[in-house]
């Protein structure tokens, strides 16, 4: 991600509840995958970003490995499907590696990238929470 979200007009989040509502929507998004698909999944630690200087998000996310090959363009359907009623938003774009990226975005900027890797069976989720208050020096 090369742009923090503009916290400015956030509501005030604890990290906890932050935290709490990017891994709510990060397993709806992973259970959205057509069943016996993923064969297993790695949570990614979460890390601290900037959002300015008195706010910060939590970045985390997920590899998975799949058991098969699945449409790419049927699971970022339903993806979008399972988190939409939720106001979330979803954009694809291209990776320097030519393959195809979704980013799904919720109304308070909190962040999918979500990247469908066929050709090796992995699945990149990387995820950032909305900004809540709080320094990169609270680990």
């Amino acid at each position: 991600m090369t742009e923090t979200p503009d916290s400015s007009t956030s509501p005030s989040i604890t990290r906890a509840a932050a935290e709490e509502q990017t891994t709510s929507i990060l397993d709806r998004v992973i259970a959205s995958f057509p069943d016996g698909a993923v064969a297993s999944r790695r949570t990614i630690d979460w890390t601290l970003l900037a959002c300015s200087d008195t706010e910060v998000s939590a970045a985390g996310g997920a590899w998975l490995t799949l058991a098969r090959d699945v449409d790419v363009d049927a699971a970022y359907d339903a993806m979008i499907a399972a988190v939409r009623d939720d106001g979330y938003t979803a954009t694809t774009d291209t990776t320097g590696k030519r393959v195809e990226r979704l980013t799904i975005t919720g109304a308070d900027d909190d962040q999918f990238l979500i990247t469908v890797y066929n050709d090796t069976q992995k699945v990149r989720i990387s995820s950032f929470s909305q900004c809540f208050q709080g320094s990169l020096t609270d680990g």
